[in-house]
């Protein structure tokens, strides 16, 4: 399996039988193999994990199927009304708890804690799992009441995933949230059965990345081993 970071929340996914395409708001993209079918998906409608232009890309007009979260049917539909994009394109919506099933692969989506779902994607060799925005979103301005909320609402959605084998795993790591910003990389660490685990959604600060490595070596040599910082936009991992 190769995967490559396209920034942001963005990976590309190659596996030996498909091209699995998440959350690609820029980067550059290969020459797709026509062997392959390339699925692509959008967590939810946010800019920063959603660009109506992958519709128009030229790269992924051959996309076997877009795979978008449910909360982006209402822009999808508009655009397609107002003669923005065509009508007949391959749609799959993904609504939490709702099993989408294709000849390569299946996903039963989760719900986010801030909008859209999260993608937990069994193939027949692999599993991938890209969060989207299910993140345990913790705010120190913020009531402790609400925090605690959002702390049971990410935890329940993450526990679904039970002890599922997971090949690649992608988790939020948000520099924004201070001193929080290690609870859902810490919990999924500890919780989900990942080989290996990738960061993302940390705004271009990659020393964000090296200080949770370092953070971790001594005191959790096994997640030190499976946690890979990302160094650059378009670093290429093959695991």
């Amino acid at each position: 399996m190769e995967i490559t970071y396209l920034g942001h929340s963005g990976f590309l996914v190659e596996t030996s039988d498909a091209y699995y395409l998440f959350d690609y708001i820029r980067g550059e993209l290969p020459a797709f193999s026509k062997e392959k079918k390339l699925y692509v998906f959008a967590s939810h409608a946010h800019h920063d994990h959603w660009d109506p232009a992958i519709f128009t890309n030229q790269h992924l007009k051959g996309a076997a199927c877009f795979i978008l979260g449910f909360d982006i049917q209402e822009p999808f539909t508009e655009m397609v009304q107002k003669g923005l994009l065509p009508a007949d394109l391959p749609v799959l919506w993904a609504f939490p708890q709702q099993e989408i099933s294709t000849e390569d692969f299946s996903c039963l989506p989760l719900l986010s804690t801030d909008e859209g779902v999260a993608f937990p994607v069994r193939t027949a060799k692999e599993t991938i799992y890209h969060a989207g925005d299910l993140n345990w979103w913790h705010w120190n301005r913020d009531p402790r009441e609400r925090n605690l909320e959002r702390a049971i609402n990410f935890k329940r959605e993450i526990d679904r995933l039970g002890g599922l084998p997971i090949d690649a795993a992608f988790i939020p790591l948000d520099p924004r949230q201070e001193d929080a910003y290690r609870f859902c990389m810490d919990y999924c660490m500890e919780t989900l059965d990942a080989k290996h685990v990738f960061p993302m959604h940390f705004w271009g600060d990659h020393e964000l990345c090296r200080t949770y490595q370092a953070s971790i070596k001594e005191e959790h040599p096994d997640w030190f081993v499976r946690f890979h910082p990302i160094r650059v936009e378009g670093e290429k991992f093959t695991i």
